[in-house]
């Protein structure tokens, strides 16, 4: 799973997006989200608040909103959701309201860090013996997701935003840790992930699997 991460604020993402996945940002939208660090560490985020991720315009533009880390589907009548999908498994992604965002509604959320709980047997030990992941010679993590637009039943012009991080099986390096891991993005996989023009359900599941554990770093805290 994927449950805190450390995000990175504006303007320091924008200029992190350009050089480390080679796009550039058209517009970046809405008030930049300030993450909930008085809870676990400094600048850290938790599921359930705005986070920032990018997305595709219709056009191709790439835009960088503030997204609710929590997948709240449009049907709903309300902007809240009774389920726990801050994170949706790759498993999971042939649902018919999930394939319907991975082939249309794909978002990138870019982290400096994320963070995981050792576990044995499916429960957590020792709850303080956390682990934080990082990319070797990069500042930056492309989680990848999907995102879903609310619009308010009442009012047209009242649209939100709201995401979820894609999980798997674990690499060897995370699995000595936890049984899941996001979905990280590599670099020449970017530009597709977020083309509106990729809308082939096979190949963007193919897409997903386990980052590169030589490539990645891993710390206790």
């Amino acid at each position: 799973m994927c449950g805190r991460f450390t995000p990175i604020p504006r303007p320091q993402v924008l200029e992190d997006i350009s050089r480390e996945l080679g796009i550039d940002v058209a517009e970046a939208v809405g008030a930049p989200p300030e993450p909930e660090g008085d809870i676990l560490g400094p600048g850290q985020c938790l599921p359930f608040r705005d986070i920032d991720a990018l997305h595709a315009a219709d056009d191709g533009r790439i835009i960088l909103r503030p997204m609710q880390w929590q997948l709240i589907h449009g049907w709903n009548r309300e902007f809240r959701s009774d389920y726990t999908s801050f994170n949706t498994r790759v498993e999971k992604l042939d649902r018919p309201h999930n394939r319907e965002l991975l082939i249309h509604r794909r978002c990138i959320v870019p982290v400096r860090e994320f963070f995981e709980n050792r576990k044995e047997g499916g429960r957590a030990v020792r709850p303080r013996e956390s682990y934080h992941f990082t990319l070797k010679g990069r500042a930056m993590i492309p989680l990848g997701g999907i995102y879903s637009i609310w619009t308010n039943p009442e009012d047209a012009d009242d649209r939100r935003y709201s995401c979820s991080v894609i999980t798997m099986e674990p690499n060897e390096l995370i699995a000595e840790i936890h049984n899941r891991m996001p979905f990280i993005l590599p670099r020449e996989d970017v530009a597709t992930w977020l083309d509106p023009g990729m809308t082939d359900f096979g190949v963007l599941l193919d897409m997903i699997g386990p980052y590169d554990p030589q490539k990645m770093s891993r710390e206790r805290e």
